[in-house]
């Protein structure tokens, strides 16, 4: 199965990045993940952004760019629940509203520095490392 993401990697103007805390019950469920969602058939990854991050956050982007795009393959003991994502990552700095756990999540400012202290599901480690970088 082959699974496509629109990913926000939301930057504010103090230069800390918005993270949300999946729910357990999610697939690598209880880690932190930058903001986003599943791209559905008849959208762009752009479109799939903003409506995502309006679900889930409750705001509006204004402005984005793509920062990257990684393959990752999630290798499951049943064959069965073997996934790929294909993550679509996009710089945010430019939204409208005040970010919120529209669906419960809790959701956090962090800097740079304290990215480490979190754990994201693998899939996410070379976002992790480009922002690193900024």
């Amino acid at each position: 199965m082959i699974i496509r993401v629109a990913v926000a990697v939301i930057i504010n103007q103090n230069k800390e990045i918005l993270i949300a805390k999946r729910s357990q019950d999610q697939h690598q469920g209880n880690k932190w993940e930058f903001p986003g969602g599943k791209v559905e058939a008849n959208e762009t990854s752009e479109d799939a952004l903003r409506r995502e991050i309006l679900e889930e956050l409750g705001i509006q982007v204004q402005s984005s760019s793509e920062m990257t795009s990684i393959t990752h393959e999630y290798i499951e003991e049943n064959p069965e629940n073997n996934k790929t994502v294909i993550l679509d990552v996009f710089d945010v700095r430019k939204w409208q509203g005040e970010p919120k756990g529209v669906e419960g999540q809790p959701i956090r400012w962090i800097t740079v520095e304290e990215i480490d202290n979190y754990e994201f599901p693998i899939a996410n480690v070379e976002i992790v490392n480009i922002i690193k970088c900024i």
